[in-house]
């Protein structure tokens, strides 16, 4: 299923802190970090979106730029009708 996520918030107590997104290096090992807010990306979901396991996607594009890839989140914690948490953030989904 194709997928647009993105990132819109980080969550209030997150395990990993979340870097703004213009010192945030794409593509390069940024360290410890979460992605920044405004991150997103397309793809194709792999699975459902459930609580306790990663939303995993094959990415097709990167903020706007194409880039094949694989997207893991951390554990979900909640799902609503728009989106869902994880440990460190929160994500808007919009089914393409």
């Amino acid at each position: 299923m194709k997928v647009k996520i993105t990132k819109v918030a980080a969550t209030d107590n997150p395990q990993c802190i979340t870097p703004q997104i213009n010192t945030y290096n794409m593509g390069c090992n940024n360290g410890d970090v979460s992605l920044p807010v405004e991150y997103y990306l397309e793809g194709d979901l792999i699975g459902q979106i459930v609580v306790n396991a990663s939303v995993r996607v094959i990415r097709t594009s990167r903020n706007g730029v194409e880039c094949l890839g694989m997207f893991t989140t951390s554990p979900v914690v909640s799902v609503s009708e728009i989106g869902f948490t994880t440990q460190n953030s929160v994500y808007l989904v919009e089914y393409l």
